[in-house]
């Protein structure tokens, strides 16, 4: 039960409660039953035991025993000083949170001093604590400091979905948006589809910084939304063709073809050579574009 010198009948009665949360058959299934049953059977004896011969009994433990009795006691101790620690910590958090979001409500919407307590906490590295300020940064979406801290958050290497998706919802106009794109585009790998869409809007040059750096499966996600009639910068187009990934060779070369069917004749030799590529379908918008 891992029990030290000395234990006393609640010390044993702690310890059998801590390993009945542990080892209980509708905790684990079957596969600590046999244990459970060891640490009851243990428990059962020992309580049955008078004072005296208890203090016999754990005052004169193995020395073996006795160390793995004191280590299992530290460690217990250790667990428990964790679990102080992270329930403080989750306090202190709620308390914040709870406060920041009284302050605000009383605060008049779009106050500076509101928008200093914003940005101090978007430069967080608990998302529990970005995501609380996100959710209150509406009446702020279009400001530089504002877009300076969101920029941030966006060329972090991981994006939290829940981040995300808060970050999705804010009302940015169409400046704020494209500039936030062009600032965040060398991250967009990381970035969850959603979050992309609503970056891009319909601004072709925040698809093309997209474009360069977004995953494969997202390149079509981008393309999807690309404006009728618009061409694509060469430069961008180039180093798209360039690819042997067909998730980003199918959407591109119906883009091209819907869009702007011109520019075909300048890659005709990429074109002829993506005729033999291992894809049917990249191989027969090829053909088409030829």
């Amino acid at each position: 039960m891992g029990l030290n010198p000395g234990a006393t009948s609640d010390d044993i009665h702690a310890a059998f409660r801590k390993l009945a949360r542990e080892l209980h058959p509708d905790v684990t299934g079957q596969k600590s039953n046999f244990r459970f049953q060891q640490v009851t059977g243990a428990y059962t004896l020992l309580k049955s035991l008078p004072p005296e011969e208890l203090e016999a009994l754990t005052q004169n433990l193995p020395e073996h025993e006795r160390i793995k009795a004191e280590r299992a006691e530290q460690r217990r101790k250790a667990e428990e000083e964790r679990e102080q620690l992270t329930a403080k910590i989750d306090g202190i958090l709620s308390q914040y949170e709870s406060a920041f979001s009284e302050y605000a409500t009383n605060r008049k919407t779009g106050d500076d001093s509101d928008m200093n307590a914003l940005i101090l906490r978007l430069g967080s590295n608990r998302p529990r604590v970005i995501n609380a300020a996100l959710k209150r940064s509406a009446p702020f979406a279009n400001r530089a400091a504002f877009r300076k801290a969101l920029t941030g958050i966006l060329t972090r290497p991981e994006i939290d979905e829940g981040t995300a998706d808060i970050i999705s919802a804010l009302p940015f106009d169409g400046t704020t948006r494209k500039l936030i794109a062009l600032d965040t585009a060398n991250n967009a790998w990381n970035f969850p589809a959603g979050l992309i869409i609503s970056l891009i809007g319909d601004n072709s040059d925040a698809m093309e910084s997209m474009l360069l750096h977004a995953a494969p499966e997202n390149i079509a996600v981008i393309l999807r939304r690309w404006p009728t009639g618009k061409a694509m910068n060469a430069g961008v187009l180039r180093t798209l063709l360039a690819s042997d990934d067909a998730r980003i060779l199918v959407p591109l070369l119906g883009t091209i073809r819907e869009n702007f069917p011109g520019s075909a004749r300048q890659h005709r030799k990429r074109l002829m050579e993506l005729e033999g590529h291992s894809s049917a379908a990249v191989r027969a918008w090829a053909r088409k574009l030829l």
